[in-house]
C-alpha cells in the first residue's frame, strides 16, 4: 500500500511540474512585439527616396483604445503595396488586441488626415 501512496505522490508532483502558469507573453513583450511589427512598415515606406510625390499616397496607421488611427504613414506606390497595407492591417489588428487586453487607455483625440504628400529633399511630407 505503501508503494500506491509513494507512485501517486510522484505522479502528483510530476502533473504539477507538468503544469504550465504562463499565460502568454507580458505586456512589455506584446508592446516589443508592436513596435517591431511598426519597424517593418517603417522601414517598407522608406525603401524607396521621394522624388515624384505624384509616386506617394499615405494611409492611417495604428488603433487608439478609444478607436481610430495612431496616425498616418506615407509611402511609395513602387513598393508592394498588397504587402505593406496587409502589414499595416495586421499591425492595426494587433494593436487592438492589445489595448483591449492589456486595458489601455488614449487621449481619444483624432489625429489631422493630410490632403496629400510633397517630396522635400527626397523625403515625403504630408500636406494638411
Amino acid at each position: 500500500m505503501n508503494n500506491f501512496k509513494f507512485i501517486g505522490i510522484i505522479l502528483m508532483f510530476g502533473i504539477f511540474l507538468s503544469c504550465n502558469n504562463d499565460d502568454g507573453p507580458t505586456q512589455e513583450q506584446e508592446a516589443q512585439e508592436l513596435n517591431q511589427m511598426f519597424s517593418e512598415i517603417e522601414s517598407l515606406a522608406n525603401s524607396e527616396k521621394c522624388i515624384d510625390s505624384e509616386e506617394w499616397t499615405f494611409t492611417s496607421y495604428g488603433s487608439k483604445a478609444c478607436g481610430g488611427p495612431v496616425g498616418y504613414i506615407a509611402y511609395s506606390t513602387n513598393i508592394d503595396t498588397e504587402l505593406f497595407l496587409q502589414k499595416i492591417e495586421e499591425h492595426r489588428v494587433a494593436q487592438e488586441e492589445f489595448n483591449e487586453k492589456w486595458g489601455m487607455i488614449s487621449d481619444c483625440s483624432l489625429p489631422p488626415e493630410p490632403i496629400g504628400v510633397i517630396c522635400e529633399n527626397e523625403s515625403p511630407v504630408f500636406e494638411y
